[in-house]
């Protein structure tokens, strides 16, 4: 039987809540995020820095053909996903992975197309209450461009004690 552990949702996987990550967990998990089998992987996801205390994170994508529109540039859902991954990767980092962001509501505004290329994009924690999270993400062309820009708001799922015998 294969660990699937890196898939399970905190929120999901039972039991007492883990411990906060250090900044040091937190750089190697996002770094190995994007050779793991899940979405990240398909968007060539790759990290380039982040701040638990600023609440932000930015990476790099490789976007490859096979996410090309009819104009041949990347298709709008898949610069959607690339904002959602660093939007709510954010409030994670910002929680140290200590709690499960599922996206309520997301937003995006397309501003230039983005080319089937190296790109980057970051992501903001604007706001986390107790159970609701607001979010701000813009991604970048390899020239500089902005392509788009998006907000959202994410359900802050914390992990509740396991129950005591």
């Amino acid at each position: 039987m294969t660990d699937r552990s890196h898939l399970v949702a905190p929120d999901l996987a039972g039991g007492p809540p883990p411990d906060p990550l250090g900044d040091i967990q937190i750089r190697e998990r996002l770094s190995l995020r994007g050779s793991r089998t899940n979405v990240s992987t398909l968007l060539g996801f790759e990290l380039v820095d982040f701040s638990v205390e600023a609440r932000w994170i930015e990476a790099g994508f490789r976007p490859t053909a096979q996410l090309a529109n009819l104009r041949g540039s990347v298709q709008g859902g898949i610069i959607t996903a690339m904002l959602d991954e660093v939007m709510s990767l954010s409030v994670l980092v910002a929680e140290r992975f200590t709690c499960g962001v599922p996206t309520l509501e997301i937003k995006t505004s397309y501003y230039h197309p983005l080319p089937i290329e190296p790109c980057r994009a970051r992501g903001q924690a604007v706001r986390i209450g107790g159970r609701i999270a607001f979010m701000e993400g813009t991604v970048w062309t390899a020239a500089g461009e902005i392509a788009a820009k998006a907000s959202a708001t994410c359900q802050v799922r914390r992990v509740k004690p396991a129950a005591k015998p």
